[in-house]
């Protein structure tokens, strides 16, 4: 990553650029008549992690071809294609043919390519504009994907760790909030770390293997940060349920104990009486959050980057 002061470009963006600039070189190379579709395709795949640009090339050949196909058809019956109604009709074909081929992805790309080339001139020439679409296309396609398999993938392991050691160091100011203060907390803030933090969890799951790392060592890694994910999602289901408590109840010697160790000031409960039902059911979801927070602790102590060093 290039930083400028408070300017980032990832390693994303870097890889983007060298692969349009490879891609254009390639394209003159082999005598390219519509270079751009050789840049459109190597910036439409370049993504965070392989899976993803597999995908994206899938939806950028199925889209291509599809649109290509019925607007040769087109342009080969019909004296005048571009006509506004045989426009209309063929729009309607492709995204009929995309859903009979169950490629439902490839909708609205393969909707651009038909009117494309219907409204490029006539006769031969739109034939082949799309057929040239479609081959400058995947010079882009695959010189992106080289590009994004030689340089060093998108690793965001360390993220995750972070949002994750972000959701439990905010844990002591909630519970101080709902079972000392007896205030409700702004959840809101925990809901949008969670959430992405199952998006970045996700991306990482769609990598592929880095080099000098095995298969079944990244899929175990990618369980273990599930497993992490689960921890956080269990405290925030604990959190949630102290919420909806209409009375709270006096946290037990023990966990009076384990918010003490959390750094918390525990006031001292006067002129206030709770029922057993209270207590018990304040001290069960209390518990249950305090171990899952001390089990993702543990978990995350024992994270190390590519380096071998501490991530949290």
């Amino acid at each position: 990553m290039l930083k400028y002061g408070k300017f980032h470009i990832g390693l994303r963006a870097v890889k983007t650029a060298l692969a349009v600039g490879l891609a254009l070189l390639t394209a003159h190379l082999l005598g390219s008549s519509l270079p751009i579709f050789a840049v459109i395709g190597a910036i439409s795949v370049m993504s965070r992690n392989l899976n993803d640009s597999l995908h994206e090339c899938l939806i950028q050949l199925t889209g291509t071809v599809i649109g290509f196909v019925v607007a040769t058809v087109f342009v080969r019956v019909l004296p005048d294609p571009s006509f506004f109604l045989w426009m209309g009709l063929g729009t309607l074909l492709v995204i009929a043919l995309c859903l009979r081929l169950n490629v439902q992805f490839a909708v609205p790309l393969a909707s651009i390519v038909f009117a494309d080339i219907c409204l490029y001139g006539g006769g031969n020439d739109q034939v082949w504009y799309g057929f040239h679409r479609f081959t400058d296309t995947v010079i882009g396609l695959l010189v992106a994907l080289a590009v994004n398999m030689a340089i060093k993938p998108y690793n965001n392991q360390a993220r995750i760790v972070r949002v994750l050691g972000e959701i439990r160091d905010a844990m002591p100011s909630y519970l101080d909030t709902r079972v000392l203060c007896g205030r409700y907390p702004d959840l809101a803030p925990l809901h949008r770390q969670l959430k992405q933090l199952a998006g970045e969890i996700e991306i990482y799951e769609g990598q592929f293997v880095r080099p000098g790392h095995a298969q079944d060592g990244q899929r175990a890694q990618a369980s273990y940060l599930r497993g992490c994910e689960q921890l956080a999602v269990r405290m925030e289901q604990e959190l949630s349920a102290l919420c909806c408590m209409d009375v709270m109840g006096a946290p037990d010697s023990e966990n009076l104990a384990r918010l003490r160790a959390l750094g918390l000031n525990i006031p001292v409960i006067q002129g206030k009486w709770y029922s057993e039902q209270d207590n018990l059911v304040l001290n069960y979801h209390l518990k249950n959050l305090l171990d899952a927070r001390e089990y993702l602790s543990g978990l995350l102590e024992n994270q190390t980057d590519e380096k071998g060093q501490k991530t949290a």
